[in-house]
């Protein structure tokens, strides 16, 4: 069967001969040459070999910047409520390249039209991902400052687990007012009364006009012994060619994993202790896709994987088409026909 996959403006697609540099510089840019990284990234590259090293360039520089950004500004930001001051920290720095990623998926969700055998897939912020379909549009793990531009477009969202950074109450009120339908496998101590909630049981298949769903519980620390996350394997429908996605969220057992239908994308976090290599081989996927980078809430020295992380790790997958390992990061748009 004829797959083609058409990455706009993506971060990265590894190259084969490519290494890993870690970036552990905290000197700041220039606020010109951080925007002008920012703006190379997001509309000037793609993933072709042509353009390897002035992505990489741009990354790092934007890298840099991002290593000066705290979790408490972070969270001092999310908990404003004045536009004033929300547009005026996102005119600069971390948050000016928030603020140009959202407008550019904001922009390219209303604008793009999908035919028919085609999915559109955005990634957002951290493993917050937007599918259109010629038919709907739906999200996972979507958190967002601006969740009230995005929860218009959106169909339903699925949620892996009610940590902060893949499912927050901050954003219920936006899926709510939207009428967006919430589904989970949990169910939350709060929530706006509106906000219609569906609990996903363990092993559960349900379909949503013509998209089938199954979620699957699975554990986020092994030593744990608490299944809290959700793993969705998704159909995406006959009018996208029953393209399939595979969102593990922050999943660490790759032996609780089980895909019923043939996978295109699976989306799985960098480094939560997961056998990334065997989690691969079992899924045995078209495209995999490593996320949970750069988020926010996360200390700088722990827990925030950087894009240099993520080629890192990604370095590392033998028998696997290089081609076909990607690392988006905010504001990617991949456009996917089967």
């Amino acid at each position: 069967m004829y797959r083609k996959l058409l990455i706009l403006t993506i971060w990265l697609c590894l190259c084969p001969g490519l290494e890993a540099q870690i970036v552990t510089s905290y000197d700041r840019p220039s606020r010109n040459e951080f925007k002008k990284a920012v703006n190379v990234v997001l509309h000037q590259t793609t993933c072709s070999l042509s353009d390897k090293e002035t992505r990489i360039k741009a990354m790092r520089v934007i890298q840099c910047e991002m290593n000066n950004f705290p979790p408490e500004q972070w969270r001092d930001y999310k908990e404003l409520d004045r536009p004033d001051r929300i547009a005026a920290l996102e005119r600069s720095g971390t948050l000016y390249f928030y603020r140009k990623a959202m407008e550019k998926v904001l922009d390219e969700l209303e604008s793009t039209v999908v035919s028919h055998g085609h999915m559109v897939m955005w990634n957002l912020y951290n493993m917050g991902y937007i599918i259109k379909t010629p038919s709907h549009v739906f999200c996972i793990d979507l958190v967002h400052k601006h969740m009230e531009d995005f929860a218009p477009y959106l169909d339903f969202a699925l949620i892996t687990h009610r940590h902060r950074d893949h499912g927050s109450s901050d954003e219920f009120e936006a899926f709510a007012s939207a009428g967006v339908p919430v589904y989970a496998g949990y169910l939350p101590s709060e929530k706006p009364e509106t906000l219609e909630w569906n609990f996903v049981e363990d092993g559960e298949t349900f379909t949503i006009d013509g998209i089938t769903i199954t979620g699957k519980r699975a554990d986020h620390h092994k030593d744990r012994g608490f299944q809290m996350i959700t793993v969705y394997e998704i159909d995406c429908g006959d009018d996208t060619g029953n393209t399939v996605i595979y969102h593990s969220g922050d999943a660490c057992d790759y032996e609780q994993f089980e895909s019923q239908k043939s996978v295109d994308f699976f989306i799985f976090h960098t480094d939560v202790g997961l056998d990334i290599q065997r989690a691969i081989d079992k899924i045995k996927p078209e495209y995999a896709i490593f996320s949970h980078a750069w988020e926010l809430a996360h200390k700088i020295e722990k827990y925030r994987w950087t894009i240099d992380d993520l080629l890192d790790r990604s370095s590392r997958i033998v028998n696997f088409p290089a081609e076909r390992i990607l690392l988006p990061c905010w504001g990617e748009k991949i456009v996917y026909s089967k």
